[in-house]
């Protein structure tokens, strides 16, 4: 439930009510008790409770009683612009036989200006805290996030009969009850404005809409094309907002002033009155995962769960499905609907694979290939955008000592440190450690260092060197780490002040960028040999995700991919854009080797600062793992324990065990029952578990 709610709500400080000062009927049996504008003491709250179990919510219901949150501790950080009368009526209440004129009021007037009329700080006080008055603040009366404008000129696009016909097939399902659809798009296919017509047939039977994104960077994009559409019905909520912004948004949600919600995976617990409409968009996304910490829920498969409970539609949109999603479509457990081709005049983008093994830059510039600098070069002389893919932020991956070749590492991980260029650092990605770069070797005591491969700040560094015109703007967690940052890269770009934006996974999906003609990606190859069953699916949906960022308006797209493996069969497909392709031969060995969608996978993580202590725990916990098993009969595939990928984190050593099996609802309920008479699995209380169900990452 703490997970669920904003922050403010985790607060000591509670809500107070008021007697509304707006037309109403009271009951005969508590009219005794209302005074309009008041507000209602502890006493008058339980007498009322005495007089009925569900009076007061009725109360609440009706608008009868107005709950009001005390927002003090979110405001004291925000200047006072001034006060205003909150209500005529509650005016006439406290101040009709006093000196102080309404007519002062004309607008909102400044605590200066009161003290000359008279008023005194304790008045004001009293005023505010009995609702004759209001405080404006700086930042009032703004929608949350109101630095992201409305998508214009929504209403001049006209659907493709390919998306006429499935607004027509999904507007059937949303009297039916529940059920759940997969939109297969190609990318650029138009997948949002249909969200938006089906969201309009909500909006027209009163109901209300939600729509997940993977990330609060996409949140934007998507918030963008339904404020154009829907105006100030719509708001949206995530962790990135400030309290105060998450509180006005959550409220107005619970009171239904909003009507669409947009959010990640966290707004799935929005208190969204008469829902009728789920969407998850890109519902392939790693993001909707949440790993760390608990609850370690999919924001993708509990929209599901949630869509049943309400008995309403659920649709999941991408244009590079999940295997489990596909699968269940191809079986009919969803239903399948596809957008084939882009609106308008515009195409699939023409790809090209280029072999770094013999086209490559010589020198400190290898990383780029010869045809990838010459097609960069032609579209900025064209006035073209073009896009820059290299999935590592930071400068170097590493930082060597030219003498003694040794690499500084987190003290914490055992891992090595990430060269930084901004701010001179050296930094863990995974726990976050950070300490300033070193100027003598702490081995030999040298001073000549190599920095060591390429991040993202490095080829923004070089792109002077590489592009002659380029004008490069970076967007990765580091550049765009504050709410506005990701939105405001992203204008700058749409509105080409920038020709060349660089980024990591945040340019592969969801911007629509009229302008950008040739997508690069520096390097295909990176993640392809992650000890994961699930690294090459992730791999194409990157590589298709960021190919289909070009081409997507009147002028044909490019894009180059950079491999030095031309030959694998995911960039090949990828390349192709074959999405059918790469799922026919994916589910065959998935099926062989009884993985997901074929089975349901649990991850044991369990960790110690103690090595020895940790092994021989680790195998007693498998053997008490098999007895229960095999107790309850159920069919299991146990492997493990073996170490974590990334073996030390964070000061603890770490190993893990990997279930696999059709059973998972049994086996869930094996682990609860016996967690209830062994507490934490009787493990030592220096060891930790982390119990997964469909793990996403497997580091």
């Amino acid at each position: 439930m703490l997970a669920a709610l904003p922050s403010a709500f985790k607060k000591r400080k509670s809500s107070q009510f008021f007697w509304t000062t707006a037309p109403c009927e009271i009951p005969d049996k508590i009219l005794r008790y209302f005074k309009p504008g008041h507000k209602l003491s502890t006493q008058v709250i339980q007498d009322i409770h005495l007089l009925g179990k569900t009076l007061f919510k009725k109360l609440i219901k009706d608008g009868s009683v107005v709950e009001k949150w005390n927002e003090d501790s979110l405001e004291r950080r925000t200047r006072i612009a001034g006060y205003k009368i909150e209500s005529i009526d509650t005016w006439d209440i406290y101040f009709h036989e006093r000196q102080f004129q309404v007519e002062i009021f004309d607008g909102i007037k400044s605590r200066s200006e009161l003290i000359q009329k008279g008023w005194t700080d304790y008045q004001l006080k009293k005023a505010v805290d009995n609702s004759v008055l209001i405080p404006i603040y700086d930042d009032a009366n703004k929608e949350p996030l109101d630095f992201i404008k409305a998508k214009e000129n929504l209403a001049q696009i006209n659907l493709t009969d390919n998306q006429k016909d499935v607004v027509s097939e999904l507007t059937k399902k949303l009297a039916e009850g529940f059920s759940t659809s997969l939109l297969h798009g190609v990318t650029g296919s138009g997948k949002t404005i249909v969200y938006c017509y089906l969201c309009q047939e909500i909006l027209k039977s009163e109901k209300s809409a939600l729509i997940l994104t993977p990330e609060i960077a996409l949140t934007s994009t998507t918030l963008a094309y339904f404020r154009g559409f829907f105006g100030d019905k719509v708001t949206v909520i995530h962790s990135a907002m400030t309290e105060k912004e998450r509180l006005e948004s959550w409220n107005g949600i619970r009171q239904g002033r909003y009507k669409i919600v947009v959010g990640p995976r966290s707004a799935l617990f929005a208190p969204i009155e008469n829902l009728g409409l789920i969407i998850v968009d890109e519902e392939h996304d790693s993001s909707y995962k949440q790993d760390d910490p608990a609850p370690r829920f999919h924001g993708r498969d509990s929209a599901i769960m949630r869509a049943k409970i309400n008995n309403i539609p659920v649709l999941l949109g991408s244009a590079s499905p999940s295997v489990e999603s596909y699968h269940n479509a191809k079986t009919g457990r969803y239903s399948l609907l596809e957008l084939t081709e882009r609106p308008g005049n515009a195409v699939l983008p023409i790809v090209h694979v280029v072999d770094m093994r013999t086209d490559r830059l010589r020198g400190d510039l290898p990383y780029i290939s010869y045809t990838l600098k010459k097609s960069v070069e032609a579209k900025i002389k064209k006035d073209e955008q073009v896009i820059l893919f290299l999935n590592r932020r930071g400068h170097s991956p590493q930082m060597k000592c030219m003498e003694c070749g040794h690499v500084p590492e987190c003290p914490n991980c055992k891992l090595r440190l990430t060269y930084h260029k901004k701010g001179t650092k050296l930094t863990c990605h995974y726990c976050g450690f950070i300490t300033a770069v070193i100027e003598n070797c702490e081995k030999c005591n040298a001073t000549d260092f190599y920095f060591m491969g390429v991040g993202t700040q490095k080829v923004e560094g070089n792109i002077p060197r590489l592009f002659e015109g380029a004008k490069p703007i970076r967007m990765d967690s580091d550049s765009a780490d504050g709410r506005k940052k990701a939105y405001e890269i992203l204008t700058h770009f749409a509105e080409k002040k920038s020709n060349l934006l660089l980024g990591t996974q945040m340019v592969t999906k969801g911007l629509d960028m009229p302008g950008v003609t040739l997508v690069g990606v520096l390097s295909a190859d990176a993640s392809l040999d992650m000890p994961d069953f699930r690294a090459s699916e992730k791999a194409f949906a990157r590589l298709l995700q960021v190919s289909g960022r070009s081409g997507r308006a009147e002028k044909a797209g490019e894009v180059i991919i950079q491999t030095f493996n031309p030959e694998n069969e995911v960039i090949q497909d990828a390349a192709r854009q074959d999405y059918t392709g790469f799922f026919t031969r994916v589910i065959k060995e998935r099926e062989e080797l009884w993985y997901p969608p074929f089975s349901r996978v649990v991850n044991f993580t369990l960790s110690s600062e103690k090595e020895m202590l940790l092994e021989k725990e680790t195998l007693l916990f498998r053997e008490k793992l098999l007895h229960k098993i095999k107790t309850n009969n159920l069919k299991v595939q146990l492997l493990g324990p073996t170490p974590c990928p990334i073996y030390f984190l964070r000061n603890r050593y770490r190993r893990h065990l990997f279930i696999k099996t059709n059973q998972v609802i049994n086996f869930t309920k094996m682990l609860t029952s016996w967690e209830d008479i062994e507490p934490r699995f009787t493990l030592p209380a220096t060891l930790r578990i982390n119990v997964d169900v469909d793990p996403d990452d497997m580091m």
